[in-house]
């Protein structure tokens, strides 16, 4: 019988990778016999993307509306890429209605180009039907600029007509394993906001690699108690989405606790939304450091102290 998800269970094993992944200082006093860890320059820890084999930067870079709203010019653009990738993020995601194509766009201006071969690439298509989800690839591919998805996922799959939709005799879901057999995209995947009658289909009858959910320290819909563990069974990748509630839960914790929080759960990559430079370098500060106890951890929830009743969070409904 396969041992249930335990987060101090998780937590020991995050302990002997991240140690594995770091080197030590030999800053400090040698006589005190204290050895200190630090990440190289330009490295964040990696986890594995579960039954994909890659290993991904446990931070993500968002690519959603985020940071499609952000209107800067392409200069500034291209150096937050560079900066992104000089920090060591590897997993990078976007979708086929981000900004109506903008983030895809901007991807392939500012991101492919120079990084294709060092990056873990994921867009995601809303399309429910076979020539729907063909025609989304093919305009995907085109404005990223490669010939190749590291992943692509089913988009918001969130009402059960969207299931039955993509499991029907001219649903996209064919499209989606067919793009797989054939190589075009390496993973296939599904994305989600509740852990609702939708969602519990789509992981009884889709073959994915990988699943994309809200997973915060809200813990409002159920995501951390029963797609965890059922995952982990399968050895299915887990992307935290909406890792701050779009912000909405800073307030009595901050944005870095949230992050905090996150990583103590048994998911590959925190996807954050990158809108500007001060984000992103303080969501890579916080990913270098050690994983923060058990103990931390439930300090956080109860510093949270998040009730549904009073706070409505985006996309959560």
């Amino acid at each position: 019988m396969k041992t249930p998800f335990t987060r101090r269970r998780f937590l020991q094993t995050a302990a002997i990778s991240s140690a594995a992944a770091m080197i030590p200082s030999l800053a400090g006093n040698a006589a005190a016999k204290k050895t200190e860890y630090i990440l190289p320059e330009g490295q964040l820890p990696q986890r594995r993307l579960g039954r994909t084999n890659k290993m991904v930067s446990c931070l993500g870079f968002g690519g959603g509306s985020q940071w499609c709203n952000w209107p800067a010019k392409d200069e500034m653009l291209q150096k937050h890429i560079d900066h992104a990738i000089n920090l060591g993020i590897t997993y990078f995601d976007t979708a086929r209605s981000y900004g109506n194509g903008l983030s895809e766009e901007r991807y392939g201006k500012f991101l492919t180009p120079k990084y294709r071969n060092r990056i873990f690439l994921n867009s995601k298509s809303g399309e429910r039907t076979y020539d729907g989800v063909m025609k989304d690839i093919e305009t995907t591919l085109g404005l990223l600029k490669t010939d190749h998805l590291d992943l692509y996922c089913m988009h918001a799959i969130d009402k059960i007509e969207d299931v039955d939709k993509l499991l029907g005799t001219e649903g996209g879901y064919k499209a989606f394993l067919k793009l797989r057999d054939e190589g075009v995209v390496k993973n296939i995947g599904f994305s989600y906001h509740k852990w609702n009658d939708a969602s519990q289909k789509s992981f009884k009858e889709f073959d994915v690699d990988v699943v994309m959910c809200p997973i915060n320290a809200a813990r409002s819909n159920g995501n951390e108690d029963n797609l965890i563990p059922l995952a982990q069974k399968r050895d299915l990748g887990i992307i935290a989405i909406k890792v701050m509630g779009q912000n909405a839960l800073i307030g009595s914790v901050s944005g870095d606790d949230l992050l905090r929080y996150a990583l103590t759960l048994p998911v590959s990559v925190l996807n954050v939304g990158m809108d500007n430079f001060a984000a992103l370098e303080s969501c890579t500060e916080v990913t270098r450091q050690p994983v923060i106890s058990e103990t931390d951890a439930k300090k956080i929830l109860q510093k949270l102290n998040f009730d549904p009743a009073i706070t409505k969070l985006p996309y959560f409904s």
